[in-house]
Formats: structure tokens, sequence, C-alpha cells
């Protein structure tokens, strides 16, 4: 009975908070013990990597795989040069949202066990002070790339711009205008 429980957990669909989550745990493994934590994080029976959003680890600055548990040759490539199922480098991409704090790209990837391209979308999580970044997927086709991103607070940032104004009698008519279309 429990072989059949731990069966069927790891054939649960994957949510983007179980990605984030698994993501988080990683990185934390890292943070508490460097590339040491490489031996769990790359090993394909791991619980990072029992899932579709297995792990797979990059260091943006040599644009290497560091790991990849599903592809074991992709590790030690450079990943900007992956391609996807529609000829897109993901890795390119990939390595461009990690330099700018992570998030959530997407790209087409077969799902293991299929033969056709679907929409896979990868949650990207650099680890500050340490050049690893951690990433890890699922295939989803119900949320934009600003629905997964909101989730993160990463993506598209809102600005204000605040500040006091005593527009004159005569300019005050084009200071409203003005504001109308900076709304």
């Amino acid at each position: 009975m429990n072989f059949i429980l731990q069966h069927m957990n790891q054939r649960k669909e994957e949510t983007p908070q179980s990605v984030i989550a698994n993501v988080h745990k990683a990185a934390q493994l890292l943070k508490e013990k460097g590339s040491e934590a490489l031996a769990v994080l790359t090993d394909p029976k791991s619980e990072f990597n029992d899932k579709d959003a297995y792990i797979f680890i990059i260091d943006v600055d040599k644009s290497l795989v560091v790991s990849n548990p599903r592809f074991p040759e992709r590790t030690g490539g450079n990943i900007r040069e992956h391609l996807d199922w529609s000829e897109k480098r993901y890795g390119v991409e990939l390595c461009e949202v990690a330099m700018r704090g992570g998030g959530w790209i997407e790209f087409i990837w077969p799902k293991p066990g299929t033969k056709e391209g679907m929409r896979k979308v990868v949650y990207i999580y650099p680890i500050p002070g340490m050049r690893y970044t951690v990433c890890a997927g699922m295939y989803d086709s119900s949320m934009t790339l600003d629905e997964l991103n909101a989730l993160t607070g990463h993506g598209k940032k809102k600005v204000a711009v605040i500040f006091e104004v005593l527009p004159t009698a005569e300019g005050k008519a084009d200071y409203f205008k003005m504001g109308a279309a900076l709304k």
C-alpha cells in the first residue's frame, strides 16, 4: 500500500507553486552545502527529480549546464546553444531572465513519454551570491507568463512617480492634459 501511495504522489500534476517550492528547496540546499549538494541534485532518483519538474542547474556567467539529471549528456554543455523543438534558442532567454533576477520562460519541448512538442514553462532562480541558477519546468498551457511571473514578483514592474506641483492659472489646462496622457 505504501508503494502505491508513493507512486501516486509521484504522478501528481505539477503546479507553478510546486515548481517554485522545488526550485527554492534545491537553492536552499546549495546555499547550505555548496557544491556538495550537487550529488543529491544531479541524482535522477532524488526527491528533486522524481517528477516532470526535475531540477537543472546552470552557471550563467560561463553559459554552462552544471547539472541536468534527465538529460545527463547536456551536463557540461553551453546552455546558450540549446534549441527547443521550434528551433528557438531558449538557453539564451533563460540566461537573460537569470541575469534580470529570475522569472519564467516558455518554449516547446516533448513531455516525457510523448513524441510531440508542447508548451513547457520553466522557473529560473539565480541564487544570490552564488554562481548557480536553479531551474525547473512544467507542461502548462493555461497560465500566461505574466500570471506566472506575478506568483514570484518577476516580470513587468510597475513604477510610480510622485511629485508635487503648483500649476499656474495659465498652465492648469496643459497640466491636466499631460496628466491624462501619462495615465
